[in-house]
């Protein structure tokens, strides 16, 4: 592989005079540049005040600045932030927080154990996160120990998979009803979630759902007591032209993961994002997210996204006023 000795906006450059133009930004990443100036000066400013700081003993400034605006950013449909280090960390505990969820309301349901997804899909590569995708390669090699909670349903692709004749809003109602199908598969009661990316990345390409398909999806899973959980890794953080992609059709999930476009490639970072619901029956139950990882919430990691978040959603609103027409 060629060896990067150093990077300057979109660019790379190798010990052989090499100048490589990084127009994946690495794993869909770098989206601020490789040498923006205040990245680096908020990163330094931090590891000269606060290097390091574990979030279940203390807090810190920078993680409380930057919760408040990614909430804020949420119009605060959202309650809380959980800083961690990738987009895998980040769905692990997403499935993890939906299970505690149902296991701390007034009349626990301790039999949420299953989760539904599209296939194809890609939701990280740690067992779990891999177990509830629908990645057929990157599953191939381990699959004797992935879950078995799980069940798939068709992929919301309107150019491989609109009938002849069929409109947007019957393809919507006939997604919805399969997704319903799965749910009854299982035994009643006993579903915690529906996982989907709101525009495909990894698994398919860059392939948006149709206006409606996320209305109709959060009905069904509301109709049989489940949690949405929103996979934006890749297309969040200001990729659709707002900061978050559901917020196209103002469909709220329960859960969010965040990730990618959220640090940039300065630092390791994503994002587990909580609804209110959510929240208000951890915060009337044990008061805490069983979870923890040594790296949660780290204090450089924070300071630099206090920088870009700001300019990601000033970016996003540019966007946007542009009617979506630029470049």
């Amino acid at each position: 592989m060629p060896l990067v000795t150093h990077a300057a906006g979109i660019y790379y450059f190798t010990d052989t005079n090499r100048r490589i133009i990084d127009a994946c930004g690495g794993s869909a990443v770098a989206c601020l540049g490789h040498d923006n100036s205040r990245i680096r000066a908020a990163i330094s400013r931090q590891l000269d005040q606060l290097p390091y700081c574990h979030s279940q003993f203390f807090t810190h400034q920078t993680s409380e600045m930057l919760a408040k605006t990614i909430i804020e950013s949420t119009d605060n449909r959202m309650a809380r932030l959980l800083t961690l280090s990738s987009g895998s960390e980040a769905l692990e505990a997403a499935l993890k927080l939906a299970r505690q969820y149902f296991l701390e309301l007034p009349e626990p349901q301790n039999e949420r154990i299953h989760f539904i997804s599209r296939r194809p899909s890609y939701h990280g590569a740690t067992l779990m996160a891999l177990g509830v995708g629908g990645h057929v390669s990157r599953r191939t090699l381990f699959e004797p120990m992935l879950t078995t909670h799980t069940k798939s349903v068709s992929q919301c692709n309107t150019y491989r998979g609109l009938l002849p004749g069929e409109t947007i809003s019957d393809f919507n109602e006939r997604l919805a009803a399969e997704l319903d199908e799965a749910f009854c598969s299982f035994p009643a009661g006993s579903v915690a979630a529906f996982v989907a990316e709101p525009v495909t990345g990894a698994s398919t390409g860059s392939v948006p759902a149709p206006p409606g398909y996320f209305k109709a999806i959060k009905s069904v899973c509301e109709s049989h007591g489940a949690l949405l959980i929103l996979d934006e890794v890749m297309c969040g953080i200001g990729r659709t032209g707002t900061m978050h992609a559901w917020q196209q059709e103002e469909v709220t999930p329960n859960i969010q993961v965040i990730g990618k476009a959220f640090g940039g490639g300065y630092v390791p970072i994503s994002g587990l994002l909580m609804d209110h619901d959510v929240d208000k029956v951890l915060s009337a139950g044990s008061g805490r997210f069983s979870h923890g990882q040594s790296f949660q919430a780290h204090p450089v990691a924070c300071a630099h996204r206090s920088v870009t978040s700001s300019d990601l959603m000033r970016m996003s609103a540019t966007y946007v006023a542009k009617d979506c027409s630029g470049p």
